[in-house]
C-alpha cells in the first residue's frame, strides 16, 4: 500500500476517529434539540365538575329564614398553542375555551354556555430582553457543536500525522534491514576470504576470529532490524485497521521511493497559516465566542424583571348552546383586551451577580489561553521550519558521508586483496559504511516526518494530502 492508501483506510476504520465522530454527532443532536425550544406546544384540556352549596335566606314577609340549595354541573374544554419566539424573549399563548354550566339555584333551574378565544403576548423589557434564556441555550449548543466539528478535524489531522510517522518508520525499518543484509554479506565474505588466507598462511588466526565475530554481530543486528520492522509494521497496522483479529495474518508492503523533494519554508507565512487554519486555535476562538454569550446572558440576569403583558380576544356568555356561543364568537360582539406591566426586583441578587463576575473571569482566562495557544503555535512553526531546513542539510551531509565510506571501503578492500592492508582495518571500514548508510536512511525518513510535522503545525496537513473531509455529524 502507498501512504495515501493507509491514510484512507485509517480515516475509515480508526477507532479513535469513530469515537470522535460520535462525539461530534452527539453535539449536533444537542444543538438540534436546543432549537426545539421554539417549537410550540399544544395544550388540550377537558374537565367536568359538580358543586353543591347550602345556605339560608329570608324566605317570607314575616322574616322566617328558609334553606336554599344550589347544585351546579360544569363542563369545561380548552385548547391552545403556547411557545416562545426568537424576538427578544417574546412568548405567546393562543387559546380557546368553552364550557357549559347547568343546575339549580334557589330551586330555580339554569343552563348557560360560555366561550372565549384570545391571544396573550408577554414581552420582557429588561431581564430576558437582550439575551433570552432560550436564545442563550441555542447559541451555546450551536457553538459547542461547531467546536466539536473542529475537535474532529483536529483528530483527523493528528491521525493522518500518526499514520505518516508510522508509515515512514516502517520504510526506515525496511531500508535498515536492507543495510544490515548488505553488512552481513560483506562481513561473511570477509570472514570466508580471511579463513582461506589463514589456511594458506597469508593471514593470522586472530584475523579470522575478528572477521567471524563481525559476521556474528551483523547477524544479530539483522535480527534486531527484523524485530524493529515487525514493531513498526504492527504500529502502522493498528492505526489503519480497527479489528486486529481479522488482519492478524495480513502484511503491509509499504510502497515508497525514499527520495524526498525539498519542501520550501517560510516561517512568517507558515505562522500566518497556523493562526488562520489550525483547528485547535479556531476552536479556542469559538470557545471565547461562547463565553461571550455566557457573559451577556449572566449580565442580563442581574437586571430586574419588567414584563409587558398584552391580551385581546372575543367572548360569548350566557348562551343557550355551544352553537350559539360559537356564533357569538364569530360575530365578535363581546371583544376584550388587556394590557399590563409586571415589575419584579430581586433583593440582593447575589447569585446572579456572582455568576456574572465568574463569567467575566472565565472570559479573561480564555482570552489568555487563546493568546498562549497562538504564541505556542508560532514557536512550534518556527521550530518546525528550522528543523526542516537543517534536516535537508543533514540529508546532503549523510549522503556525502555514505559515498565517502563506500569509496574508503572499496579502496581498502583492494589494498587488502593486494596484501597492503589487514582484515581489521577492512572490518572497521565496513562498520563505518553500515553506520553511514543507516544515518542516511534516518536523515531521509526524518525529513519526511519533519515535513509532516510542519504541515500539522500549520494546520495544512489535510490540504497537503488533498483531503476534503466532511466533518458534519454522521447519523447515529
Amino acid at each position: 500500500m502507498a501512504l495515501d492508501d493507509c491514510i484512507a483506510l485509517a480515516l475509515e476504520h480508526n477507532l479513535d476517529l469513530r469515537i470522535q465522530r460520535l462525539t461530534r454527532t452527539a453535539a449536533a443532536i444537542d444543538a438540534e434539540g436546543a432549537s426545539g425550544a421554539y417549537d410550540p406546544s399544544l395544550a388540550l384540556g377537558a374537565k367536568r365538575s359538580r358543586t353543591e352549596t347550602e345556605g339560608t335566606a329570608a324566605g317570607t314577609s314575616e322574616g322566617v329564614l328558609s334553606t336554599t340549595r344550589t347544585e351546579t354541573d360544569e363542563n369545561a374544554f380548552s385548547a391552545g398553542f403556547q411557545g416562545d419566539t426568537s424576538f427578544h424573549g417574546l412568548s405567546y399563548d393562543l387559546s380557546a375555551r368553552a364550557g357549559d354550566s347547568s343546575g339549580t339555584r334557589a330551586n330555580n333551574p339554569f343552563d348557560t354556555t360560555t366561550a372565549s378565544a384570545g391571544l396573550t403576548l408577554t414581552q420582557p423589557l429588561l431581564r430576558g430582553f437582550k439575551t433570552p434564556a432560550t436564545h442563550y441555550r441555542i447559541a451555546t449548543a450551536r457553538t459547542l457543536s461547531d467546536e466539536a466539528a473542529l475537535a474532529l478535524e483536529q483528530k483527523i489531522q493528528s491521525t493522518v500525522a500518526a499514520v505518516e510517522a508510522a508509515f515512514y518508520a516502517l520504510i526506515q525499518a525496511r531500508e535498515t534491514i536492507a543495510v544490515r543484509e548488505k553488512a552481513l554479506a560483506l562481513a561473511e565474505q570477509l570472514a570466508a576470504d580471511t579463513e582461506r588466507k589463514v589456511s594458506v598462511g597469508t593471514a593470522f588466526a586472530l584475523d579470522a576470529r575478528q572477521a567471524a565475530s563481525q559476521a556474528a554481530t551483523a547477524r544479530a543486528e539483522l535480527s534486531d532490524a527484523h524485530r524493529a520492522a515487525a514493531v513498526a509494521h504492527n504500529d502502522l497496522k493498528s492505526l489503519v485497521f480497527a479489528d486486529q483479529r481479522t488482519v492478524r495474518n495480513l502484511r503491509i508492503d509499504a510502497r515508497y521511493t525514499l527520495d524526498p523533494a525539498r519542501v520550501p519554508t517560510d516561517p512568517a507565512a507558515s505562522g500566518d497559516l497556523a493562526l488562520d487554519l489550525r483547528p485547535d486555535i479556531r476552536a479556542q476562538r469559538l470557545a471565547l465566542v461562547r463565553q461571550g454569550i455566557e457573559v451577556d446572558y449572566r449580565r442580563n440576569q442581574t437586571l430586574p424583571s419588567l414584563d409587558l403583558v398584552l391580551g385581546a380576544g372575543v367572548a360569548a356568555s350566557d348562551e343557550d348552546t355551544y352553537s350559539d356561543a360559537f356564533s357569538q364568537l364569530a360575530s365578535a360582539d363581546e371583544p376584550y383586551w388587556t394590557a399590563g406591566l409586571t415589575f419584579t426586583i430581586p433583593l440582593g441578587n447575589r447569585a446572579a451577580s456572582a455568576a456574572h463576575r465568574q463569567a467575566l473571569a472565565n472570559a479573561e482566562r480564555m482570552r489568555l489561553e487563546l493568546r498562549r495557544l497562538e504564541e505556542n503555535a508560532l514557536v512550534e512553526v518556527e521550530n518546525a521550519t528550522a528543523a526542516l531546513d537543517t534536516g535537508w542539510e543533514k540529508i546532503a551531509a549523510t549522503r556525502e558521508a555514505r559515498a565517502c565510506a563506500e569509496d574508503a571501503l572499496s579502496a581498502e578492500q583492494k589494498k587488502l586483496d593486494s596484501g597492503q592492508s589487514t582484515p581489521f582495518v577492512v572490518l572497521q571500514l565496513q562498520r563505518d559504511l553500515t553506520t553511514a548508510r543507516q544515518s542516511e536512511i534516518a536523515a531521509l525518513t526524518d525529513y519526511l516526518r519533519l515535513a509532516s510535522a510542519l504541515s500539522l503545525a500549520e494546520g495544512t496537513l489535510l490540504q497537503r494530502h488533498h483531503l476534503d473531509l466532511d466533518t458534519s455529524p454522521a447519523e447515529p
